[in-house]
């Protein structure tokens, strides 16, 4: 008897500590990806976030192909792709009046990440000793943070916000008026701007990959700056509310994980998505 009661405490210990650096790894990645994700919002982006995050399946299997870290093919494969299909992108999300010679830029960019997506799932496919993995990728593995994983995250995600405050105000200029930005501060500091966003963009879906998956990790980037916009005034002010809900996203979604047996990675994006129903409910009501 009371050995089993020392192992079954043992096992609430070992689960509750897997909770939580759960939560604290999902958690930081919301709070940097929420103000980002702002402007993926704000200038139009969606689907060309989505299409790196499909690349990004691609770089784990050239990762694991190459017997490097998967995220360090993550990263090159997802950087490479931000700034190559970014590339006529302006920022009202057009380019050549939404062209890049024959073919229409959103077509472009959706046709490069299907590919993408594609390719990595039959490489990740032919190689026995991954299949196990792909529902991970794709769906993220959240559970499986280990202490040095959360700590890396949370010095990715810190980096991350401080690069966007220090470029915050010129890549906020350039997205209301690409063209007073040029006027005011010189032609260069537009695309400079947006570069960087690019980097930031493709790193947070490298390292949200592990997280809630391929599939979904734009999600994180668009869901809270969504439900943000109902009660935001301002652009920082969106920033800061889309920062907590992309926080809280994540020990909500393990709550309910834990509460239903569902999947830990597709539960936090269903939490972002359960705040952001509320939010347009409630301010419906409010108009009334």
């Amino acid at each position: 008897m009371i050995i089993t009661a020392m192992i079954t405490m043992m096992e609430i210990t070992v689960m509750d500590e897997i909770l939580i650096r759960a939560a604290l790894g999902a958690g930081v990645l919301g709070l940097a990806a929420g103000p980002i994700g702002c402007f993926i919002l704000w200038r139009r982006m969606a689907y060309l976030g989505s299409s790196i995050a499909e690349m990004a399946l691609l770089g784990v299997a050239l990762g694991l192909l190459l017997r490097v870290a998967p995220i360090v093919g993550v990263l090159a494969v997802s950087l490479s792709a931000a700034l190559i299909l970014a590339r006529p992108w302006d920022a009202n999300g057009r380019a050549n009046g939404g062209r890049d010679g024959l073919i229409p830029t959103d077509t472009r960019i959706g046709l490069v990440g299907h590919a993408g997506l594609a390719l990595g799932f039959v490489v990740l496919a032919s190689m026995e000793s991954v299949r196990a993995d792909l529902l991970g990728y794709l769906f993220g593995d959240v559970l499986a943070l280990g202490r040095s994983d959360v700590a890396l995250i949370t010095l990715v995600s810190v980096v991350a916000l401080g690069i966007l405050a220090a470029i915050w105000k010129p890549l906020l200029a350039d997205t209301v008026s690409p063209d007073i930005l040029a006027a005011e501060q010189g032609p260069k500091q537009g695309p400079r701007a947006r570069a960087v966003l690019l980097i930031l963009v493709a790193g947070l879906i490298a390292f949200g990959l592990q997280i809630v998956g391929a599939l979904l990790v734009v999600a994180l980037l668009i869901i809270p700056p969504a439900a943000a916009r109902v009660f935001a005034h301002t652009p920082l002010g969106m920033a800061v509310i889309a920062a907590v809900i992309g926080a809280l996203s994540a020990p909500l979604g393990l709550w309910a994980a834990f509460q239903f047996d569902t999947p830990a990675g597709p539960s936090i994006v269903l939490a972002a998505a359960a705040i952001f129903v509320l939010a347009s409910f409630g301010a419906r009501l409010a108009q009334k």
